[in-house]
């Protein structure tokens, strides 16, 4: 389904880190719906399902063009203290 997906670890107080995912769709592909997000998320990972999906229009880059995990995490961070109660949400990249 995604065209690149990718995984980082938040800190939480209660369990340490929680895990939250981002991901990126092709171009013209059909984006699937939060509840199809759910359902893949859980269905790949199962018990390791992430806390929360964001969807973003492009990955960040580094220079050697890998997925700038540094980046992902303070956004992640980020879109989480301004909507804390959301489970599984959707994004544009910022």
């Amino acid at each position: 389904m995604p065209a690149v997906a990718d995984l980082v670890g938040v800190p939480d107080p209660v369990h340490g880190e929680n895990v939250h995912a981002f991901v990126t769709f092709k171009q013209g592909a059909a984006q699937p719906t939060p509840q199809e997000l759910i359902h893949f998320a859980h269905a790949s990972v199962g018990y390791k399902a992430p806390e929360s999906v964001f969807v973003l229009d492009e990955m960040p880059l580094s220079a050697t063009d890998k997925v700038n995990r540094v980046v992902l995490k303070a956004l992640a961070e980020r879109l989480l203290k301004s909507e804390p109660n959301e489970s599984w949400m959707r994004s544009s990249s910022e």
